[in-house]
């Protein structure tokens, strides 16, 4: 009985983790849970995205990121070392921030391009 109650409790806390993170890229890979927090994981349109010497500098237009909603006045702009950027598993670019718009994880398509 006691093993059927252990049984029980990793399923319902497993569940709740999956609920917990459910992001998925558009093209189906499941962002990492350390970057999830709410819906602030999102693929970002190339141009939003400049390589300089240093790493990457991410301009977010009010209403292009779920996290970074039309209401927002001004675009986020971030700069991201490269040391920062982690190999996106689709060769697209993905970012993901919290509320306040600091990063959480960004994912660069192998070569940057």
């Amino acid at each position: 009985m006691r093993a059927l109650a252990s049984i029980a409790l990793a399923l319902v806390l497993t569940a709740e983790a999956t609920e917990t993170c459910p992001h998925e890229a558009p093209s189906g890979w499941d962002y990492p849970f350390e970057c999830c927090s709410g819906a602030d994981c999102a693929q970002l349109d190339p141009k939003a995205v400049k390589a300089n010497a240093s790493g990457f500098i991410v301009t977010v237009v009010p209403g292009q990121h779920p996290i970074w909603s039309r209401d927002r006045r001004h675009p986020l702009v971030l700069e991201i070392a490269y040391r920062k950027a982690r190999l996106s598993p689709d060769g697209k670019w993905h970012l993901c921030i919290n509320d306040a718009g600091d990063l959480l994880c960004f994912f660069a398509p192998a070569g940057g391009s």
